[in-house]
C-alpha cells in the first residue's frame, strides 16, 4: 500500500542549507513504500522541481534491451517533448552515457529541438543503475530563465542515483515476490499432487482392505481394536476388544493358555496361531476360522499394537468332512459290493434248491411242505433285493460322471415310475424354469427316480406329485413334493440311515434314501426332508453351482 503523499517541502518551509537535502531524504522514504510505477514516477519529479525550483520536467523510462525510450510523469510545459530526441544528441549521450553524468544546458531549444520555447536552461538527469541506463529525468523552465550551477549537478546525481538504487530495489522486490510467489505455486502444485497420491493410497489401501477374503483386526498396545475391515465386521461386528471377541470361540474350552499366548504377541513380541477355532454366531451355523496374530512395529522400533488375520475356513471344514464321509462311503461300498458277491452265489443255489423242493412237495400233495417252501422263497427273495441295492449303493459309491440336461433327466425319471403311478392312481407334474444349467452328474437320474418312486409308494391311494427345478442364490433346487401323509417326526432324524425304511416289511431295504444322499453330497449339494405346510412331505436337493453356472 503506497504511503500517503505529504506536501512537498521547498528551501524556505526548512533552515537554510538543508533543504535540499532534506528532501531528498523525505524522498528516499517515501520511495520504499511506493509499488506502482506510475506513482514512483510522479514521486520523484515531484521532488525533483521543488529541490531544483523547475516549473517543468518529465520522468522518461528507458529499455536498455529494445533502446526504447518513453515519456511517464511529465509536469508543467512538457507537452510537445519527444523523449525519442533525448539519447539522440550527441551532446547528450556523451554525457549521460559516457560520462554517467547529468547534462545541464543554458539553451535547452540549441540541444534539444522539441523543447519547449519557453524553456532557457535544462538538465537531463540520468537514473543509471549497477549495469545499464534505467531512466531519464528531464528538468527545466527554472524561474527567470538562470542556469543550473555545478553544485545542482551533483545534487542531480545524488537525485539520480538513490532513484536508480529505489527502482532496481523495485524490481528486486518484484522479481523476489515472483519467484516466490512461482515457488509457493509449485509448493502448492506439488502438495496437491501428494495429497491426490496419498488419497490414491489411501483409497487403494482401503479397497484392498476391504476387498481382502479374510478378516484383518489392527489394535493397540492395550488390544483395542482401532480398525477391522468388512470380512471382520461380519464376524464380530461389536467387537472392541481382541481379547472380547476371542473369548467367543470355542479357544478357551480346548487351550487354557490361550489368553497368555495371545498376550505374548506384545509383550514377548512373537507370532500366535490358532487353527480350526469356532465362532459362535447368533441364528446361524458356527464358523470354523484360524487365527494369526502378530505385533505392529512402529519405523522408530517401538511397539504400535498387533494385527490379527482371519480365515474363514468353515467351507474347507466341510469339505474335508465330505472328504471323510466319501471314503467312509466308498469303503462301504467296496465292502458291500464284496458282501453282495460272495452271498449272491451261495443265495442263487439255494433259491433253486427251494423251487425244485417246492415242487416235488407239490407232487407229494403235503401243503404245509409247500407252505414251508413258500415262506422261505418270499425271505430268500427279499435277501435279493437287499444284494441289488447293494450293488447299486457300492456303484454310487463310484458312480461315473457325464454331463445331462436338468429337464431330459427328470422327464425321463418321470416317465419310468409313470406305470406305477397309474396303476396307483397318481398324477405326476414336471416343472423346469428355463435357462438352467447342465450338470455335471448323469446319476442325479438315479436320485430322482427314487425320490419321484418312494413319493409315489407313499399314496397307494392316489394323490400328486410335483417335481420342480429352479436356480436359487448360485445353486440349483430340485423338490420332489407330495401330498400323501407326511413323514413322523420322530422319524425325520432317522430318515437317512442305512436299512432304515417306513415301507412294509418286504417292501424296501432302506438303502434307496442312502444312496440319493451320498450321490447328491458327491457333487458337493444336499438332501434335506421336510414335511410341507399343506400336507405331505417335500425332498429338496440343492446342487451348488461354479462361478460361470
Amino acid at each position: 500500500m503506497a504511503k500517503p503523499k505529504q506536501p512537498v517541502r521547498t528551501d524556505a518551509s526548512v533552515p537554510d542549507g538543508s533543504g535540499p537535502l532534506w528532501l531528498l531524504a523525505d524522498l528516499a522514504e517515501e520511495l520504499v513504500s511506493l509499488e506502482d510505477p506510475d506513482a514512483f514516477q510522479e514521486a520523484v519529479l515531484a521532488r525533483a522541481l521543488a529541490i531544483f525550483a523547475c516549473r517543468s520536467g518529465a520522468f522518461c523510462s528507458f529499455d536498455e534491451e529494445s533502446g526504447r525510450i518513453r515519456l511517464g510523469a511529465a509536469h508543467g510545459r512538457t507537452q510537445g517533448l519527444r523523449p525519442e530526441e533525448l539519447l539522440a544528441a550527441q551532446p547528450i549521450r556523451d554525457a549521460v552515457l559516457g560520462r554517467r553524468r547529468p547534462f545541464l544546458a543554458s539553451d535547452a531549444a540549441s540541444v534539444l529541438p522539441s523543447a519547449p520555447s519557453e524553456w532557457r536552461a535544462m538538465a537531463i538527469v540520468p537514473v543509471i543503475g549497477a549495469e545499464s541506463l534505467l531512466a531519464l529525468l528531464v528538468l527545466g523552465d527554472p524561474p527567470g530563465g538562470r542556469p543550473f550551477a555545478d553544485s545542482d549537478a551533483a545534487l542531480m546525481a545524488a537525485l539520480g542515483g538513490m532513484t536508480a538504487a529505489a527502482m532496481e530495489n523495485h524490481v528486486a522486490m518484484r522479481e523476489f515476490r515472483g519467484e516466490v510467489g512461482r515457488r509457493m505455486t509449485d509448493m502448492i502444485a506439488q502438495l496437491n499432487r501428494t495429497a491426490a497420491e496419498l488419497q490414491r493410497v489411501k483409497t487403494f489401501a482401503d479397497d484392498f482392505f476391504e476387498s481382502v477374503p479374510f478378516g484383518i483386526i489392527l489394535f493397540d498396545t492395550e488390544y483395542r481394536v482401532t480398525f477391522h475391515n468388512r470380512a471382520a465386521d461380519r464376524l464380530w461386528p461389536e467387537e472392541r476388544s481382541v481379547l472380547a471377541a476371542v473369548r467367543r470361540t470355542d479357544l478357551p474350552r480346548r487351550d487354557p493358555e490361550w489368553e497368555s499366548d495371545l498376550r505374548d504377541v506384545l509383550d514377548m513380541q512373537q507370532p500366535w496361531i490358532a487353527e480350526s477355532v469356532a465362532v459362535e454366531r447368533p441364528g446361524q451355523e458356527p464358523m470354523r476360522v484360524n487365527l494369526w496374530c502378530s505385533p505392529l512395529m512402529r519405523d522408530q522400533g517401538d511397539l504400535a499394537g498387533g494385527a490379527l488375520i482371519v480365515e474363514d475356513v468353515s467351507q474347507r471344514v466341510q469339505m474335508e468332512r465330505r472328504l471323510e464321509v466319501s471314503e467312509r462311503l466308498a469303503g462301504v461300498g467296496r465292502l458291500a459290493a464284496m458282501v453282495a458277491h460272495e452271498i449272491n452265489n451261495p443265495l442263487d443255489g439255494i433259491i433253486r434248491l427251494v423251487n425244485l423242493a417246492r415242487r416235488t412237495g407239490a407232487e407229494a400233495g403235503d401243503a404245509r411242505v409247500e407252505q414251508y417252501l413258500a415262506d422261505a422263497s418270499k425271505g430268500l427273495m427279499r435277501l435279493v433285493t437287499i444284494v441289488r441295492d447293494l450293488l447299486d449303493f457300492s456303484r454310487s459309491a463310484s458312480g461315473a460322471i457325464e454331463p445331462m440336461p436338468l429337464p431330459e433327466t427328470l422327464t425321463e425319471a418321470a416317465r419310468a415310475i409313470a406305470p406305477a403311478a397309474q396303476a396307483a392312481g397318481v398324477r405326476i407334474a414336471v416343472a423346469c424354469d428355463a435357462g438352467l444349467p447342465t450338470l455335471k452328474s448323469a446319476v442325479l437320474y438315479h436320485v430322482m427316480l427314487n425320490l419321484i418312486k418312494n413319493a409315489v409308494e407313499a399314496m397307494p391311494s392316489g394323490g400328486a406329485v410335483e417335481v420342480r427345478a429352479r436356480r436359487a442364490a448360485g445353486a440349483v433346487v430340485l423338490e420332489v413334493a407330495d401330498t400323501g401323509p407326511g413323514i413322523p417326526p420322530d422319524v425325520l432324524p432317522r430318515l437317512f440311515q442305512p436299512f432304515f425304511s417306513l415301507k412294509a416289511a418286504g417292501k424296501g431295504t432302506g438303502l434307496g434314501l442312502v444312496i440319493s444322499k451320498d450321490l447328491v453330497e458327491r457333487q458337493g449339494g444336499t438332501l434335506a426332508a421336510a414335511n410341507r405346510p399343506e400336507g405331505g412331505a417335500v425332498f429338496t436337493v440343492t446342487i451348488p453351482l461354479g462361478p460361470r453356472g
